[in-house]
């Protein structure tokens, strides 16, 4: 019997509800509807990855990405997980426009190999940390009140940073700033435009913000992902990194980046999957470069896979994986997710492979 053979996969769709509205530059949400997908190998270990839906890309519905996941998942039937990189790159070929599908795909694989082998995907990534600390984002509302709630929230659980959600609104998002710093004020700032901004009213802001003696450490994706020209001029002239985001899925893309003048780049496995965005950490650190981790909504067992990426290689300045925190999620759940959260950081449990399957579960 060919143990890293899969045996079995299954595709389900998960619903959950956010605590709290999530509003962005590009639009509003109260609950996700994620795809995961379930795979088991030969010799018993298992495997969990998960596609999130999101606000800036509307065509990726659950449908469309639970359809990408079952033809993977088809298509994975007998094979050999040791060959994973062949898989990734079929799907990536056949399924590369939903993304997040592929990434949850690959994710799935690597756990499930690296459960076969012994240890987690933390260990199978090189094991650098067993404990990183996260921010916590402050969602784009333009109710003053919610806002300052929701930041002294995340500072009475001990946050020290937040992300601060911003539009392009000049009045609204210094005031959303404001109310952050009035209810947290010994939080350090990130502050995520979400394509929300052209190159002057980017720089006009950043200035604004940094004269009221805010902690800025970073500006995220102030300007449109299709325009690397614009990113970077706000890049040169802006006193803080800007990262790029939604303009960074693939080397090709980090390369560019960096050439124009990026002075950071946020990962998301949703964009790019755990190879690929490897790829993209060696070229930001060739270029010395610090990088961002992110997420989407991925329950707690989904952002396993980017929790374990950042403790696998601790190549992540700011880990931006908080979307267990904004989810309404049963407690049982969470006890699946094989990473642990205690407060603003997110870590281990004490045996590195705790039911030998990668993802905390037995079940597929």
């Amino acid at each position: 019997m060919l143990r890293t053979a899969v045996a079995s996969a299954r595709v389900a769709l998960v619903e959950l509800r956010l605590r709290r509205p999530f509003i962005t530059a590009s639009g509003r949400r109260d609950r996700t509807v994620n795809a995961a997908l379930f795979i088991r190998l030969r010799g018993g270990a298992s495997g969990y990855g998960e596609a999130s839906t999101s606000i800036a890309q509307k065509r990726l519905t659950p449908a469309v990405l639970r359809g990408a996941l079952e033809k993977m998942a088809l298509r994975a039937r007998g094979r050999d997980v040791r060959d994973w990189r062949a898989l990734v790159d079929e799907a990536w070929k056949r399924h590369g426009a939903a993304s997040p599908a592929v990434a949850a795909f690959e994710a799935a694989l690597l756990s499930a190999l690296a459960a076969e082998a012994g240890t987690n995907l933390a260990g199978w990534l090189g094991g650098a940390s067993r404990r990183i600390e996260t921010d916590l984002t402050i969602s784009g509302s333009n109710d003053t009140g919610l806002t300052r709630a929701a930041a002294a929230e995340a500072a009475a659980a001990g946050f020290r940073i937040l992300k601060i959600k911003v539009s392009g609104r000049l009045a609204d998002d210094l005031a959303r700033v404001r109310a952050v710093r009035e209810a947290a004020p010994k939080a350090r700032l990130l502050l995520d435009g979400n394509q929300g901004f052209t190159p002057a009213s980017a720089l006009k802001f950043i200035e604004t913000v940094l004269k009221t003696g805010a902690p800025v450490e970073l500006f995220e994706q102030p300007t449109p992902k299709d325009d690397l020209r614009a990113l970077a001029f706000v890049a040169l002239r802006c006193p803080v990194p800007v990262a790029a985001d939604e303009s960074v899925a693939t080397p090709s893309d980090a390369m560019r980046a960096m050439e124009a003048g990026v002075t950071a780049i946020n990962i998301k496995l949703a964009k790019s999957g755990i190879s690929r965005g490897l790829e993209i950490a060696a070229v930001a650190r060739a270029a010395k470069l610090p990088l961002m981790i992110g997420c989407m909504a991925e329950t707690a067992r989904g952002l396993a896979a980017s929790v374990h990426l950042a403790l696998g290689t601790g190549f992540f300045t700011w880990c931006d994986l908080d979307s267990d925190l904004l989810l309404v999620e049963d407690p049982k759940s969470r006890k699946l997710a094989g990473w642990t959260r205690r407060g603003r950081f997110a870590s281990l449990e004490l045996s590195p492979n705790p039911s030998r399957d990668g993802s905390g579960d037995k079940s597929s």
